[in-house]
């Protein structure tokens, strides 16, 4: 099935998100990419890893970022999910990373 128009299409005609939801959604997820932020940065941190180690290692499984991509996807928390993964998996972080990561946010 195609759709040939947004007029037949029922996913252009969902209303769009406002500018002040968009503002509040951002607020409400602030504390979680602050987490997220801290958590790679000190893994990173006590790994004795930089982000060019955490390119190379990305690399390995075939992914391919720049130290400073990385650096700046961690500096904003804007990780993908499936990325975010592979970086806990790169850095062999325990999978007692999201209760740690949500710690965080509920002290905050």
């Amino acid at each position: 099935m195609t759709f040939s128009s947004s007029v037949n299409n029922p996913y252009r005609m969902a209303k769009q998100m406002s500018q002040d939801q968009n503002i509040k959604n951002r607020q409400v997820l602030s504390p979680y990419k602050l987490a997220i932020t801290r958590y790679i940065r000190s893994s990173l941190a006590l790994k004795g890893m930089k982000y060019e180690d955490l390119s190379v290692e990305l690399s390995k499984k075939g992914i391919t970022m720049t130290a400073e991509n990385l650096r700046s996807k961690t500096h904003k928390g804007m990780f993908s999910a499936d990325l975010f993964i592979v970086i806990i998996d790169v850095l062999g972080i325990d999978d007692t990373a999201l209760a740690e990561i949500l710690k965080q946010v509920k002290d905050a």
